[in-house]
């Protein structure tokens, strides 16, 4: 990689660094009810494009192997959520997009780990907020396995 090449690179990862440490403040800020939102929504997204994109997200860093536009395209939909006004649900697609960005990049690796703690506080309170939501909105998440970390982001590296 050339000059220009290593420019772009540290400003890109120097952006998704500032991006991911904001999103783990976020999550630091949360109550264990609120983490669970997040936890349920984004198991059930984890399940959703698996099942229609084949994505398997708990393997974050082959998955973009498999589908080098990965981050980009999970950023699309989150823009398509955001543009239909669905923070809620847009916010469970951030947690997979600054997973892969951070298994796929050591100098996030940390950051990723930090944000997977916090998102680990959430994991009792998943199903019964999985449950508020299907109440409210009559739409049901598939949280099964909701206490899975992905590959190489666990908070405590074994």
């Amino acid at each position: 990689m050339g000059w220009l090449g290593n420019k772009v690179l540290g400003w890109s990862t120097n952006v998704q660094k500032r991006e991911l440490e904001e999103f783990v403040a976020r999550l630091r800020a949360m109550d264990g009810s609120e983490l669970g939102m997040v936890v349920a929504c984004a198991t059930n997204h984890r399940h959703l494009v698996a099942k229609t994109r084949g994505w398997n997200l708990l393997e974050p860093a082959l998955c973009e192997m498999q589908e080098p536009a990965l981050a980009l395209k999970i950023g699309q939909l989150i823009k398509d959520l955001q543009a239909k006004n669905r923070p809620e649900l847009a916010v469970g697609f951030f947690v997979w997009l600054h997973s892969v960005r951070a298994a796929n990049n050591p100098d996030l690796r940390q950051l990723g780990r930090d944000m997977w703690k916090e998102l680990g506080r959430g994991f009792e309170h998943v199903e019964d907020s999985a449950e508020g939501f299907e109440t409210v909105t009559g739409v049901e998440f598939n949280t099964g396995g909701y206490d899975a970390y992905p590959a190489g982001l666990t908070p405590i590296p074994v």
